[in-house]
Parts: C-alpha cells; structure tokens; sequence
C-alpha cells in the first residue's frame, strides 16, 4: 500500500527518534496472537496475527511416492496464497507472484538443505514408511488475509506453528499378494484409527526449523518487525533467518538501496538475537498447549 510523502517523513523522523508511530521501541516485535488446530479437516492448522498482518496455514499429511534423490526422506510443498483483500496491491493477479516467492522462501526454511543428513529444518527422514517406496507427503498451505507488514515473517512463523500442531497416523503394514506364482509379496499399508484420540504421532525436527526475521534500515536507524509503512520508508530490509540457538542460517535482502558491509555483521546478530527469543516463546507455548485452539 502507497503512503504520502507525509506520512513517510513522519515515520522516519519518528524511526530516528527510536519511537514508532505504533508506540514500539526500534527493537520491538508487534503483538502476536496465535491459534492452533483451527481447521478441523487438516493434519495440523494455526492462525497467526502480528499486528494487523493476519496469516492461516493449513497441513495436509498424504502417503506417497519419494523424490528419487532422496528415496528414505519425506516430502514437503508450500504454497502461499494473496487474498485480494490484503492489500490493494493484490487485486487482480498482483499477487501471484509475490505469492510464489514467499513459498519458495517458506520451503527453504522448513526443509533441511541435506534432508538425508538432517538438521537445519523438518526430519524428513522420519517421514519415511517404506524406504524407496512410500512416504509422507506434507502440504503447507498458507492464506495471507492481511498484511501490515512482515509477511514473510509471519508465514514462516504460523507454519513453523501449524507443523507443531499436525500429527500423522501410526502405519501397519500387512503383506499382500503378488501379481502372480513366485513374486514377491508387496506389503499393504493401512493407517491405523486413533481409538485413544490423541491424533497419531507429531513431527520430528520442528525445533530445529529457523525463523525469518525482518529489520528495515530507516534512515540511521534500524527497526526490528517493520510495518508496511516504515517498509516503503526503509531503504532497505534485512530477512535474517535464525534458529533457537542463536545462530543465523540465511540471508536475504530487498530495497531500493544495498547494505554498508560494515553494519552487516551488527544487522545478522541483532536479527539472530531476535528470532531465538521469539522462537524460545514459540516452543515454550507449543509444550505447553500443542494441541488447543487457541
């Protein structure tokens, strides 16, 4: 959304200040609201609002086929939908592109680079039923109702939510027959019904899955979490990918201006300090109430 010129220089003169028009301090996250298994007919679902920015994402668990590049390791697809009432800027088809690159963002950050090694993301390892065969197959899709600023943020973070809250059937495998005298038999898998209610098993690896955190360079000062007002005001913005442990995984900047390398290391830090403190009351919340709604 375009703002004055008005508007603009207030912003930044309030960013230089170190007090945002919302009231925040430069390093300050806005308020977050979660919600967890909201979308009865999903494996795992959460609804997130951060500020205004509003973000639901729904998985969906499926037995399949693997990649043959890495026979013994789930799947994972995100994709990432604009609502036309997000933004202005999404009327029509504006959003399908911006869309795209957020799900590509989304999926580099749940899935480990090496997935046959582990770390960095989702054990898809632990997805594995029949090696070679017949895997988990997880769908992460994610609907942006609104943004206020921060959505890729928000989408890694409400997905970083829902996959705490998805649970997959346990399987049983029974042998079924061959196709003829001498063949080998083929086991069947059949997925077993939760008599006990406790929804099958969760996901391995969600604690090691990173969060983007975003910081715009407004001026000479440098705001944590951006609006979308004081994103037009940045110069440039920072997407810091980090996990709990502080370190930081990834990079990625846009803007109309470059960083000075001699602020980067001082940007990573900051933005590695933020996303562990955030990520330590995410899964604190996620042990506490894995599977209320609200």
């Amino acid at each position: 959304m375009s703002h004055s010129s008005a508007e603009i220089d207030f912003c930044t003169q309030s960013c230089q200040h170190g007090i945002r028009l919302d009231g925040r301090a430069c390093e300050d996250f806005r308020p977050l609201e979660l919600e967890l298994g909201l979308i009865a007919q999903a494996s795992g679902s959460a609804r997130l609002h951060l500020g205004s920015t509003d973000v639901i994402v729904g998985v969906k668990a499926e037995v399949g086929a693997p990649l043959r590049e890495h026979p013994d390791c789930g799947r994972l697809q995100a994709t990432v939908e604009m609502s036309s009432c997000a933004s202005p800027e999404y009327e029509g088809r504006g959003g399908e592109l911006w869309g795209l690159q957020l799900a590509q963002a989304l999926e580099a950050s749940l899935v480990p680079e090496h997935p046959e090694k582990g770390g960095g993301g989702l054990d898809l390892r632990s997805l594995s039923i029949i090696p070679g065969k017949a895997v988990w197959l997880l769908y992460v899709d994610a609907l942006v109702l609104n943004d206020g600023g921060g959505v890729l943020c928000v989408c890694v973070c409400v997905a970083l939510a829902a996959l705490s809250n998805t649970r997959v059937c346990v399987c049983v495998f029974t042998m079924g027959g061959g196709a003829g005298e001498g063949d080998a038999a083929e086991p069947e898998i059949e997925l077993e019904d939760d008599e006990e209610g406790e929804g099958g098993r969760p996901l391995q690896g969600v604690a090691e899955v990173p969060l983007i955190v975003s910081l715009g360079q407004v001026d000479n000062a440098v705001v944590v979490d951006p609006t979308c007002l004081e994103e037009q005001c940045a110069a440039s913005v920072m997407h810091i990918a980090a996990n709990a442990r502080g370190e930081v995984c990834g990079v990625q900047q846009s803007g109309r201006q470059g960083v000075d390398p001699a602020a980067l290391v001082a940007l990573m830090e900051r933005g590695a300090a933020a996303g562990s403190e955030v990520l330590a009351s995410l899964h604190a919340y996620f042990k506490q109430a894995p599977q209320q709604g609200t």
